[in-house]
């Protein structure tokens, strides 16, 4: 049952598609006191810039 929560579902943490999309395009660059880990993509988009993400420990609630 867990993998499927994680095939459909992105209100408890990363789904499986965000997760291999991170491990391929993306660089970990830090994590904090509440497990949540930061991301940068490898490459710069065409104006020079980089994207950013954050993979959540746990269910995405903004009032944590």
């Amino acid at each position: 049952m867990g993998l499927l929560m994680k095939i459909f579902t992105w209100w408890d943490g990363a789904t499986i598609g965000t997760s291999l999309f991170s491990a391929i395009n993306g660089e970990q660059v830090g994590s904090d006191h509440a497990g949540n880990r930061y991301f940068r993509s490898q490459k710069k988009t065409v104006e020079g810039l980089e994207r950013r993400w954050v993979i959540y420990a746990g269910a995405n609630d903004d009032s944590r």
